[in-house]
C-alpha cells in the first residue's frame, strides 16, 4: 500500500506544473520514505553482566541521530521507522 502510494506520488510529481502542488507531493513522497523501514546505520550491541544482550544502539539512517532498540521502534527527531534486524 505504502509503496503504491509512493509510486502514484512521485508520478505525479513529474507531471505537476504547479509549484505548491509539486511541494505537497513531495512532502507526501519524503512522509511515506519514512514509513517504510530502513537499517539502523552502525548498530553497537549492550551486554548485562550475564552476557544477554540488553540492547543495540545506532545511528538513524535517515537523519543520524542516535537511536536504542529498547526505546526506539522509529527515530525520535525525524521519525523514520527502523529495522533493527541484522
Amino acid at each position: 500500500m505504502i509503496e503504491k502510494s509512493l509510486e502514484y506520488f512521485k508520478n505525479r510529481l513529474s507531471k505537476t506544473l504547479s509549484d505548491k502542488r509539486r511541494e505537497a507531493y513531495q512532502d507526501a513522497v519524503e512522509a511515506l520514505e519514512k514509513q517504510l523501514p530502513k537499517k539502523v546505520d552502525t548498530r553497537t550491541e549492550y551486554k548485562d553482566l550475564n552476557n544477554r544482550i540488553i540492547c543495540f544502539k545506532g545511528f538513524c539512517p535517515n537523519c543520524g541521530w542516535t537511536v536504542e532498540s529498547h526505546r526506539n521502534k522509529r527515530c525520535n527527531r525525524c521519525g523514520q521507522k527502523l529495522d533493527w534486524s541484522e
